[in-house]
């Protein structure tokens, strides 16, 4: 997701959808904290995001994991949550995007999301929350949960409306726009696609 002109957003990857499955399916996220995002503001981005997939039948688990050796004792839970098929969320400081492949999408993108990895440009995330006058989470959890959706639904994943939607504006992160949301499509696949993995 990254910054066009007139204050929009341009978003690598987020959808629309309002789809609620009966019984929630699970997904574990395992997140590098890179950026040194304090505790307490990751776990309200962690909570905004995961509104987008719960709409959608979809229970995200968030793991910390150790950003350096010197924390790796702290993560064990990382460790135990690392098999199988986890989706891996690294928040970075603007020093660190330069070992990223960039596209001309990506110049200004407040993330990126790479097969198995996306990337949260954190100081990107913290300018144009201060620019639009918006809380913090509110950028970084949808760049969160848009990243994550390029993950699971693929590069070309963007939507005419909601989460998926590649260019948004300030009016559009208002909690009332109903622009977190995966479109039906989008949340039909993504069930589709974590019941396939499942079995």
């Amino acid at each position: 997701m990254g910054l066009g002109g007139g204050n929009v957003i341009w978003a690598l990857a987020l959808g629309f959808g309002i789809g609620q499955a009966d019984a929630a399916t699970s997904l574990t996220v395992l997140v590098y904290d890179y950026a040194n995002v304090s505790r307490a503001k990751l776990a309200e981005a962690e909570a905004f995001a995961a509104k987008s997939y719960r709409a959608a039948g979809i229970e995200l688990t968030w793991v910390e994991c150790a950003a350096s050796e010197a924390d790796a004792e702290r993560f064990h839970a990382c460790e135990q949550a690392n098999d199988g098929h986890r989706q891996f969320l690294k928040i970075i400081p603007e020093k660190a995007v330069a070992g990223i492949p960039r596209s001309r999408e990506s110049e200004d993108a407040l993330g990126i999301a790479l097969v198995s990895y996306a990337f949260i440009l954190y100081p990107r995330v913290r300018e144009t929350a201060g620019e639009w006058g918006l809380p913090e989470y509110v950028i970084l959890g949808r760049t969160m949960a848009h990243e994550l959706g390029h993950l699971l639904l693929g590069a070309n994943s963007h939507s005419a409306a909601g989460l998926m939607r590649a260019r948004f504006n300030s009016r559009d992160l208002s909690l009332e726009s109903g622009q977190f949301l995966f479109d039906p499509q989008q949340a039909k696949r993504l069930l589709e696609l974590l019941h396939s993995r499942q079995r």
